[in-house]
């Protein structure tokens, strides 16, 4: 039984071979062997390294445009949330990211605490502390 591909799939294929994606053959590899995919042919490796590097890039765009959402919103609910009203520099944030993932099925939750949140001792000026 013979497959055959698509018009124009063995041009892609070969357009594979020339091509170097962002994320390392290596890495794709070291994930497919890992997932249970070993020996997989060059090709494979690269249609999947090029899949993660458009998933990635998907994500980043959709979180950028959350970003940009919550940079339009009013003053008011800036400040609420403890940025500068007058700051327009792009910062892209964990809830940016965890709205962009969950349209994938990606559930991202911050942890019950932080380090930081804990609150710290201070030492008043006759040594102890309170």
């Amino acid at each position: 039984m013979s497959l055959k591909l698509p018009e124009g799939a063995e041009d892609f294929f070969a357009a594979l071979e020339d091509y170097t994606p962002t994320i390392p053959d290596v890495l794709t590899e070291h994930f497919l062997a890992k997932s249970g995919c070993a020996d997989a042919d060059i090709h494979v490796i690269r249609l999947v390294s090029l899949a993660a590097q458009k998933f990635i890039a998907d994500v980043a765009e959709e979180a950028h445009w959350h970003c940009l959402q919550r940079q339009q919103a009013a003053n008011k609910q800036k400040l609420e949330h403890g940025y500068d009203a007058r700051d327009k520099r792009k910062l892209l944030t964990t809830e940016d990211l965890a709205c962009a993932m969950k349209e994938y099925g990606v559930n991202i939750q911050k942890p019950v605490y932080f380090a930081d949140s804990v609150p710290r001792k201070t030492v008043n000026n006759a040594g102890g502390t309170q």
